[in-house]
């Protein structure tokens, strides 16, 4: 090669790997999508509400629908409002969307707050994932986790599994970007959250609330017994054996959650509406449930009949076979508890 080449080459790498740096120092923005991306590809924007009927047209709204699960085959996409945040370690792997009227849980990967922050707008391509139902709360994500010998514990949804999940938390980055695509930012508005007091909640709240972000106001905390389980608890798990623990009765100060020594179990604490010892768990009294590995798990917990407001998820569970059902409450942050 002669020297007039070898210049004019390396003037034009140079010109390349220039251009290179640029494009990696200032990125293209990302796309911000719009209801045209999908309805120009012939699918459907639906609401949450009638993509949850798929799962109920199949199995109701029952504890015959636990563990069971449909496939979505139509092309529909829901779109809302991303309503929680994993930050503080209390969610985990999951992200709840909001349409202005219903919600759903989405079942991602670590982090969802990094790409998904509270406010952002998000579309869900339904096709191909699975709507499950688990302890009676409906969920979209893939084909039910395996079992420790690499079988599917329910892979043929007619086969009913009381204790499945039905569905497992969608697995790779790369595939959680071919189903949930980022539209415009935003903020949480007071437009997103349902109030509810003492006066209101029996009318205001139904399970078609279930996943939505819901605050309550002037909760009284109790330190009681009920349906045999006493709170504040944590849930001790040693060799798979679970064992409520009282704090007092292990000597530990009353916090929302146990984080000691490196192991760390979920804290559950009974709030209400009741005037006195709540007889039942499924109007009016709602138990925080609280992650071990939240940041907020040694935080003390509210005395005896004090007053909050909790802004949080609402949740429903229950035994393996749909009995003795509790609604319970999934707080993003220390900042969602406002003690009065």
């Amino acid at each position: 090669m002669n020297k007039f080449l070898k210049i004019a080459f390396t003037l034009a790498l140079g010109v390349l790997v220039t251009g290179c740096y640029d494009d990696f120092d200032n990125p293209a923005p990302a796309k911000v999508y719009t209801d045209e991306d999908f309805t120009e590809t012939g699918a459907r924007i639906i609401p949450i509400r009638e993509l949850k009927q798929y799962f109920y047209n199949a199995w109701g709204s029952g504890a015959e629908g636990l563990g069971r699960r449909v496939v979505i085959d139509d092309d529909v996409v829901v779109k809302g409002k991303v309503i929680s945040s994993d930050a503080e370690g209390n969610v985990y792997k999951s992200l709840y969307i909001y349409d202005g009227d219903q919600a759903i849980e989405l079942r991602l990967m670590n982090d969802n707050y990094v790409n998904y922050p509270l406010g952002q707008t998000v579309y869900v391509k339904a096709r191909g994932l699975s709507l499950a139902s688990y302890r009676y709360m409906l969920s979209l994500g893939t084909g039910p986790a395996l079992e420790p010998d690499g079988t599917f514990p329910n892979d043929n949804p007619n086969v009913h599994d009381f204790s499945a999940s039905g569905n497992s938390n969608i697995p790779t980055t790369e595939m959680v970007q071919e189903y949930v695509f980022r539209g415009e930012p935003g903020t949480i508005t007071d437009e997103d959250i349902i109030f509810v007091d003492k006066d209101n909640y029996k009318t205001v709240l139904n399970d078609g609330l279930l996943g939505c972000l819901i605050r309550f106001e002037g909760l009284r905390s109790c330190y009681a017994t009920v349906d045999s389980n006493s709170y504040p608890t944590y849930l001790e798990n040693v060799d798979g054996v679970y064992t409520n623990k009282y704090y007092p009765d292990e000597g530990l100060p009353i916090t929302w959650a146990y984080n000691y020594d490196n192991t760390k179990y979920y804290g559950s604490s009974l709030f209400t509406y009741a005037a006195g010892t709540p007889t039942t768990l499924e109007s009016g009294s709602y138990v925080v449930r609280v992650s071990g590995y939240a940041r907020f798990a040694l935080k003390e917990l509210p005395a005896d009949n004090a007053t909050a407001n909790i802004t949080a998820i609402y949740t429903k569970y229950s035994s393996r076979t749909g009995g003795f059902i509790t609604y319970q409450l999934l707080v993003s942050s220390y900042r969602d508890i406002e003690e009065l």
